[in-house]
């Protein structure tokens, strides 16, 4: 994959970050702004996003078995290595650093920063899109469920209700019945939901921007659990979802996607969960933007590897 198009990519998003750093830093937007924003990207911008993104393609057996395969992939993937990294750390669980590492490890930014990277490196197979909005699921499911729990140690988080009515899963519900029943939206319907749907990754950024403006510089560069998460976040699962994809008879670009999408850093919405839910949000915005800045030169130097 090109190295220049991933570079630029990924700089331009994480451009994105300096509005929201500038009006926090000015004093223009106050930083219990920040959950609002947080719960306006979870409740509204996602459900569009996946909606627009299932709008790409049109119905199709191929499409439908891949869309399966794509589903049952991202939550094996995203659930092995939380689960390991849950039995790596259970002892030290009652540390929030560790409780965010182990969410941090298989939660990838696969809606915000993975979709339009899969857009810039793949243009000739639009139904990655598609494909990239079951991980999107996936990631809610896990978010919802396993890892509320983990995040706060309450297991009443732990709810098949929040799991699958979450915002990502009615709006892959929606996307569903639309693609089932080969109905693609019209006109301003269809532009409405284009354009909301891509203000999910500008504010995914302007969210991290306004964190990064409230936290120390120093501790997001000094806590070795924070890099100990990110490591295991840009290199060690990407790496793990190579080797279970490679033996696999699957269609190569569908792999390379894939991969695209275990390579993205942490995920935001371990952030906005975080700020949700009141814990952790210090480490998760560190743990957040320092897999987001490295991830300029990991996602680059990873894709090398397919």
């Amino acid at each position: 994959m090109s190295f220049n198009i991933t570079l630029t990519t990924v700089i331009v998003m994480l451009l994105y970050c300096i509005p929201g750093y500038l009006l926090v830093k000015l004093k223009k937007l106050p930083a219990e702004a920040i959950p609002h924003f947080a719960t306006f990207l979870v409740y509204v911008c996602t459900p569009f996003q996946i909606v627009y993104a299932m709008q790409q393609v049109e119905y199709s057996p191929y499409m439908v078995k891949y869309m399966a395969i794509s589903l049952a992939l991202a939550i094996l993937l995203s659930a092995l290595m939380l689960g390991l990294t849950w039995l790596i750390f259970r002892r030290k669980l009652a540390q929030t650093p560790y409780r965010i590492c182990v969410c941090a490890s298989g939660l990838g930014n696969v809606g915000f920063m993975g979709l339009p990277l899969l857009q810039a490196l793949m243009p000739e197979y639009p139904q990655i899109q598609s494909f990239a909005a079951m991980f999107f699921l996936s990631l809610n499911i896990i978010m919802w469920s396993f890892a509320s729990w983990v995040m706060t140690g309450d297991r009443r988080y732990m709810s098949v209700k929040k799991a699958l009515f979450n915002p990502a899963g009615v709006a892959v519900a929606v996307g569903l019945i639309l693609f089932f029943g080969r109905i693609t939206l019209p006109g301003q319907w269809g532009g409405m939901v284009e354009l909301i749907g891509r203000m999910a990754t500008p504010m995914c950024m302007l969210i991290l921007g306004m964190r990064l403006a409230l936290v120390p510089v120093r501790p997001m560069f000094t806590s070795p659990v924070q890099y100990l998460a990110v490591l295991l976040k840009l290199v060690a699962f990407p790496l793990l979802t190579l080797a279970i994809l490679s033996p696999l008879p699957l269609e190569r670009n569908f792999v390379r996607g894939v991969y695209v999408m275990a390579c993205t850093p942490v995920a935001n919405l371990v952030l906005s969960f975080s700020e949700m839910l009141g814990e952790g949000q210090d480490v998760a915005a560190n743990v957040v933007l320092l897999s987001t800045l490295l991830s300029m030169a990991t996602i680059p130097l990873m894709l090398l590897l397919i």
